[in-house]
């Protein structure tokens, strides 16, 4: 049975800085106050990395924001420490055996929006599908290969959800797959778009999207709109925008296939 990660020394003392900075902390700044304090030079060296193994152990907010240095604007992003993650998600760093192996399973091809390496000069990186912040895991199910604008926007995505990491915990281990697809619907917001490869993993079906559509169903009544679009690759694609919602009712995979029966019923009593 694997043993859960553990933060390390420079971890926390990364830690102790943001706290130091309620408001947000650049990476360079972070540094700096660590260099106050005697980091090493072996430390320094692979103080980026141990500053994205964080999110394992930590809620880290990024924000990004906007400061004027000798007469410029310069963009900068802060870190800003939240809290501590009740659960530990990840077991360990992905190994780079399976990492290769995601990458070539991929074929040059970005599995999200669909452009190459060939064609677009994309860069592909090894992704969760589900969020480890969701309950994803480092097992190859869960992986694929994205390009990096792709991993961005899907970053910001999750990030603009109007939920906390421990209600979606709750609503992607729901065994009721219409509710998973509902609550992240319900979760992005009336009115606004969530890409179909994100309901995909969220449903964790090969037919969610007919599950999508049953939520239309009378006994259901939610009014949900289709949004399709040429992805830049040339890739059709789909977004799914929630216009309306009911209160669930009891079982609710159970009312809909009550009213698929009734309903083929009635259409084979129809004459000819």
């Amino acid at each position: 049975m694997a043993t859960k990660s553990r933060p390390g020394g420079i971890h926390l003392r990364i830690v102790d800085v943001m706290k130091k900075f309620p408001g947000g902390i650049s990476g360079g700044q972070i540094r700096q106050e660590l260099e106050k304090e005697g980091l090493r030079p072996e430390d320094q060296t692979h103080l980026d990395r141990r500053k994205r193994d964080l999110k394992k152990w930590f809620v880290i907010e990024k924000v990004k924001s906007t400061q004027e240095i000798e007469g410029k604007k310069r963009n900068f992003v802060l870190y800003k420490f939240v809290r501590e993650r009740p659960h530990v998600t990840d077991e360990g760093q992905i190994s780079q055996k399976l990492r290769a192996s995601v990458i070539h399973a991929a074929h040059g091809r970005c599995q999200m929006c669909g452009k190459t390496i060939e064609k677009h000069g994309i860069t592909l990186v090894v992704d969760h599908k589900k969020p480890r912040d969701w309950g994803g895991k480092n097992d190859r199910q869960n992986l694929w290969a994205i390009c990096e604008e792709c991993n961005s926007g899907k970053k910001s995505f999750f990030t603009s959800l109007n939920a906390s990491s421990e209600i979606m915990r709750k609503v992607v281990a729901n065994e009721n797959v219409h509710v998973r697809i509902g609550e992240l619907l319900k979760a992005t917001g009336i009115g606004k778009r969530t890409p179909s490869s994100l309901l995909e993993v969220v449903a964790d079906q090969d037919d969610w999207q007919k599950r999508l559509r049953e939520l239309r169903y009378p006994v259901i009544g939610w009014d949900v709109e289709t949004f399709l679009y040429k992805a830049p690759s040339g890739k059709k694609q789909a977004d799914y925008i929630l216009r309306s919602f009911k209160p669930w009712p009891e079982n609710p995979s159970e009312k809909i296939r009550r009213f698929e029966k009734e309903r083929e019923q009635k259409n084979k009593e129809l004459p000819d």
